[in-house]
Formats: C-alpha cells, sequence, structure tokens
C-alpha cells in the first residue's frame, strides 16, 4: 500500500517558503507557528506546513560544515588542493553548500562527492590505499561482468547480518519500542532468501507480497541494546543481449500492473518540464527500447553524481534532479523510472544492498519492461560510474543487466510498512537500515546505529 504524501506536491506559502529556500528555518518555524495557531491556512495545508519543519531539521543535519571546514577537510585528502579549485568545484556544483541561518554551509560529505566524482582530484589522494580500492572494485566488477557475459548466467550466495543498535537520552530504559528491519523482496535478482536468525523474537514477519517487506519487533528499551537479523539469499544474472527487431512494444498484464505507468504523488509526477523534457530527450524516436536507452544515456552521460540529503527535504525528487543536472543513486533511478512512464515505457523502482566481497553499502537503482524479454535492470549511477571512467562496455551492461552482488529490499516507492507506523518514518520511501519509534516519536536518526555485515559472497554457478 502506498504512503499518502500527496500534500507535498501543494506549494508553501510564499512568505514562509522564502525562509526555507533562505536557510532562515528559526523564523520559519516561528511563522509556521503563528499560520497553525491562528488558522491562518486551510486545513489541507497544516500537514504541508508541519513537514516543512522536518524537512529543514535534515537539511541542517546534512550541513553543517563551514567553508573553512570542509577545506581542511579536502586537504587532509588533496594537500595541495588552492583556495581558486576549490572556489571552481564550488561553482562547478561538485561541492554541494547552501544557506543555513544566514552562512555558508556545506554538506558533511561533499569531500566524499569530490572524490568519487572527479577523478583528476580523486588521483591526487594522499592515501593512495584508498585509489588502489577504488580500482580493484572497477576490476571486481568488470571481472564479474566478464563472467556472465561469457557464461551466460552467474548465480551467487550471500550471507549477511543486519543490526540496529540503540543508544538515546530521550529514552528511559524498559519503556516500548517498535522496530523494523528490512527483508528481502520475492523479485529478481533475488531467486530465493531465507532468515538464518533473529536476535529477540519477532512479532510478525510479513507476507511474501508486501513491497518493502520487514520483520517487526516490540521491545522494552535497554541502553546499548541491538536487535539483529542474519540472512542467505542466492542472486542469478543471466545475460540477455537484446534486439531491437525482436521488440514488440506489447504489454501483457501478467507482467504488468497499472501502476508501472502510473503517477504516484508527490515524486512520480509527470510536470509540464518533466514531460517537455522527455520529450527533447527521446525526440522522434517512437522504438520502446531505444527510449529507454536515450533515458539512461541522458541520466548517465549529460547529469553528474551527488551525494544528497534526506529524501525528505526534497518535495519533487525528479524535478529536483532534471533542474540541477545531479544526485545520488535512487535520485536517479526515480527521475529514470517517471521520464520512462511518461514515455509510455513500465517500470519500477528497487532498493536494497550492493554487497560485494569488496564493498557494500545503500544502493538504488530500476527496473523497464520491454517486450519480449520482460522484466530488464537499469543502474543508472554504476553506469554513469562507469562512463566517466570511460569505461564503455561496463555502462552498456547496466542498461538491461545487473551484477550479482545485491540484496533488494523493496519492489516499490513509498510503501508502508506491515504493521504500519504510528509516526512519520526517517526515510517514507525506501527501508534500507530499519526504523525504530516509542510511544512517543520516532527514535533520533543520530540515536541509532546501522550495521550491514557480510558473512560469506560465493559464486556457486
Amino acid at each position: 500500500m502506498n504512503i499518502d504524501l500527496s500534500y507535498l506536491s501543494y506549494p508553501l506559502p510564499t512568505d514562509i517558503q522564502m525562509l526555507y529556500d533562505s536557510g532562515r528555518f528559526t523564523e520559519m518555524n516561528r511563522l509556521i507557528q503563528v499560520n497553525l495557531e491562528k488558522s491562518l491556512v486551510p486545513d489541507l495545508l497544516r500537514e504541508r506546513l508541519l513537514y516543512a519543519s522536518i524537512a529543514a531539521e535534515d537539511v541542517v543535519n546534512a550541513y553543517r560544515l563551514t567553508r573553512a571546514e570542509a577545506l581542511q577537510k579536502a586537504r587532509t585528502h588533496i594537500p595541495d588542493l588552492s583556495d581558486a579549485e576549490w572556489q571552481q568545484l564550488t561553482d562547478e556544483r561538485t561541492l554541494d553548500w547552501r544557506f543555513i541561518e544566514g552562512e555558508v554551509r556545506y554538506r558533511n560529505n561533499c569531500v566524499s562527492n569530490l572524490l568519487k566524482t572527479r577523478p583528476e582530484f580523486a588521483a591526487r589522494e594522499k592515501e593512495l590505499a584508498t585509489v588502489h580500492s577504488r580500482q580493484a572494485q572497477a576490476d571486481s566488477l568488470n571481472s564479474i561482468i566478464k563472467t556472465i557475459q561469457e557464461n551466460g548466467n552467474v548465480r551467487v550466495h550471500s550471507e549477511l547480518r543486519e543490526s540496529i543498535t540503540i543508544n538515546s537520552n530521550s529514552l528511559t530504559p524498559g519503556e516500548p519500542l517498535r522496530v523494523w528491519l528490512p527483508l528481502p523482496v520475492a523479485h529478481a535478482p533475488i531467486v530465493s532468501w531465507h532468515l538464518l536468525s533473529t536476535s529477540h523474537d519477532p512479532v510478525q514477519i510479513a507476507d511474501a507480497h508486501v513491497k518493502q517487506p520487514t520483520v517487526y519487533f516490540e521491545l522494552p528499551y535497554e541502553p546499548g541494546m541491538t536487535i539483529s537479523t542474519a540472512l542467505a539469499w542466492d542472486t542469478e544474472m543471466p545475460y540477455v543481449k537484446m534486439d531491437q527487431r525482436m521488440v514488440t512494444g506489447a504489454l501483457p498484464s501478467a507482467d504488468v500492473s497499472p501502476e508501472d505507468l502510473a503517477e504516484l504523488e508527490p515524486h512520480i509526477r509527470f510536470t509540464p518540464y518533466l514531460k517537455a523534457l522527455t520529450r527533447e530527450i527521446i525526440g522522434e524516436e517512437v522504438h520502446p527500447l531505444r527510449r529507454a536507452r536515450r533515458i539512461y544515456d541522458f541520466i548517465t552521460r549529460q547529469c553528474t553524481y551527488r551525494f544528497m540529503p534526506s529524501y525528505r527535504s526534497i518535495p519533487d525528487i525528479p524535478g529536483y534532479f532534471a533542474s540541477n543536472m545531479r544526485g545520488d543513486c535512487g535520485v536517479q533511478a526515480l527521475t529514470f523510472i517517471t521520464m520512462c512512464r511518461i514515455a509510455g515505457i513500465p517500470a519500477r523502482w528497487q532498493s536494497g544492498l550492493y554487497t560485494s566481497p569488496l564493498d557494500s553499502g545503500m544502493h538504488d537503482w530500476a527496473q523497464f519492461y520491454i517486450a519480449p524479454y520482460g522484466w530488464r535492470f537499469a543502474d543508472c549511477s554504476f553506469g554513469g560510474s562507469a562512463y566517466r571512467a570511460g569505461d564503455l562496455p561496463r555502462h552498456d551492461f547496466y542498461f538491461g543487466h545487473l551484477d550479482p552482488w545485491r540484496l533488494p529490499f523493496a519492489s516499490a516507492f513509498q510503501q508502508a510498512f506491515e504493521p504500519a507506523n504510528a509516526f512519520m518514518r526517517y526515510d517514507p520511501y525506501d527501508n534500507q537500515v530499519g526504523e525504530v519509534e516509542s510511544l512517543h516519536g520516532r527514535v533520533n536518526i543520530n540515536d541509532l546505529d546501522h550495521t550491514h555485515t557480510l558473512l560469506k559472497s560465493e559464486i556457486i554457478s
């Protein structure tokens, strides 16, 4: 079931919007309270106003570095980075910043973003081990891709422990907590999975039909407590070389849901700008596979990867990407999905973890439907990384395929949990690390330590 966040599409009052955009959040929150207490806004906008305060808190947490702090952090990696280069990187939007209460603040991980997306600066990094690690990861991807292409398939068995450790001064020992940890979805590339163990007895394990499944716990709080699960799963990635001449454009009802072509407020919206941009990208092309490829090429070749603040702080994710030409894996995936649907191509969300033996972390990607080949994959983030590195074969691979090191936790965007949360989730769109709430509200994300530990990863066929 979709979470109703359609109110994020409603405009804020002009004065409050100006304060939000300029980062004057203290004054914005005061004015929101004035509006709410004096009933100066219709009931329809009340949730939108309250959400603006939540988004502002996320922005403040994400942009904490002064210019001096950010530059000092950068020079620990690139000692010879000049002031002029820093300004150039800021002007080129490689370094993400915004005003917070009248001062320029840089994104907490803007230096990591610089090293990830600008190879010429990463090559100057003091820690050569980090440079070698990035190359090893690229070599590992190319090796597994070669295996998939030569053998026509690969199957990988993996095991992982996921956990949340809770340590909060706002909680009282013994008070009830509700905890949700993610579980795999029964979708490709998963072919089978099972729950190996849990640290505590669960109250509920989601049914197979749930699109963001979880294992749910109810526990009394103990300072420093850890709730964990261990999972085992097999992924399979067959190599399918799609022949444009075989594509029919048919949409079998058994494989494609009306939701796969529909809008979903507030993010998957067919706005005038996105419709016009999609028309510009696809031009006069009518072939669905070539249409999808043009959208993929636009996102991976013309746009830039950026680490993002919480998605809760962005009221229109594809609109943000399309106007700023930047975004992380989820922003790119959601933009690809929205544009494909505008172009008449069914598309849907997948997200979870990337779990290779050399690296692991949260990750999002997309699927698109092409008859007679069915649901195929598009990983714009990995494809864009390959393109920046000049690796065109790897760039091509991620249009249609994935590496087998994936653990998908969601097969749709913006889905409710079962049982549902009582309060707004930290991530109302996705679920890669789990959620915790007390009887009084959601537990602060800073009081939670999320970890994923890969226990095993081996090619079995």
